[in-house]
């Protein structure tokens, strides 16, 4: 583990966000301290790619191991240590855009589409808030491809929810479009939320005080979609990480920063903190078992990107 680093103050966390990082403690302390769960898993995934033969990833192998990077970097351990806050929030974007490309990967060629809306647009949109260009567009490409298909498997009538709701996924759908180029059939049912659809008509903005509003007005609607789904209700951002790192909005800070915008601050804790953390944050080698998985899944899946 990294040596601790001392900062001269702690970051200011937008108060919605308490409960969050004591659950992530509580986690942590749990399957990592009594139990070693990353390390389990990461055993599990080993074996896999060792294996022989056609590489399937078992069942949420992928998945644990980004959940465990992901909750490590929204512990106060990684908010108080920025070279330990590299090492999990790199990692957990890692696996994250792996375990989409992976289930894109596989199933894209398919019938049937396994891929959720909401968590895997947020998956999609992690290269980005770390501007990770390369992979940023691959999986913005990822997920286009997987919403567009998503509207021909499931029609309106059959599934009017789904990928439409013109919330956090259209957004990330054309605001990728819009600033890698990419075209897109896609439309939602409904009309994009109108806090999303100011960020996609300003995003590039040079007036602060619209940018300011815009991306305030969007702040809130995330924590507003920041809970647990239901059997009758699914929200945008479920998971922690998603909570504490608001990848559609930290990704448009990003984007401008790519385009030489002025580096406006947004007036918002929810995503000034984690951008004042993430936007020069440490380079970390690529893990090793992530390079030897996207190798399996490059030869033994032609669809894979």
């Amino acid at each position: 583990m990294p040596a601790k680093d001392t900062k001269d103050a702690a970051p200011r966390w937008h108060p919605s966000l308490k409960k969050v990082f004591k659950d992530c403690d509580l986690w942590w302390q749990n399957n990592m301290v009594k139990r070693n769960k990353l390390e389990e898993e990461l055993g599990v995934l080993s074996v896999e790619v060792e294996t022989p033969g056609l590489f399937i990833p078992s069942a949420g192998t992928m998945q644990m191991v980004s959940h465990a990077y992901a909750t490590g970097a929204c512990t106060s351990e990684a908010v108080d240590n920025p070279a330990y806050l590299a090492d999990m929030l790199r990692r957990a974007v890692e696996f994250r855009a792996l375990d989409l490309r992976t289930l894109a990967g596989m199933s894209l060629p398919l019938a049937n589409q396994p891929l959720r809306p909401f968590k895997s647009g947020m998956l999609a949109a992690g290269p980005a808030m770390l501007s990770q260009w390369q992979l940023a567009e691959v999986c913005a490409q990822v997920l286009i491809d997987v919403a567009e298909k998503d509207l021909q498997v499931h029609p309106l009538k059959v599934s009017p929810d789904r990928w439409r709701r013109g919330t956090s996924d259209a957004f990330l759908i054309y605001l990728f479009a819009d600033a890698f180029n990419l075209s897109t059939t896609y439309e939602p049912k409904d009309s994009v939320l109108p806090e999303y659809q100011a960020v996609l008509d300003a995003w590039r903005t040079d007036d602060e005080g619209l940018f300011r509003s815009i991306m305030q007005a969007a702040s809130d609607f995330h924590i507003s979609r920041s809970r647990g789904s239901t059997n009758r209700m699914d929200y945008e951002f479920e998971y922690n990480f998603d909570r504490v790192y608001p990848a559609e909005l930290l990704a448009v800070q990003a984007l401008r920063r790519r385009i030489g915008a002025p580096e406006f601050a947004v007036g918002h804790m929810l995503v000034d903190t984690p951008w004042t953390l993430i936007r020069d944050l440490p380079e970390v080698a690529p893990h090793a078992l992530a390079v030897q998985a996207e190798a399996r899944l490059r030869k033994d899946y032609p669809s894979f990107r």
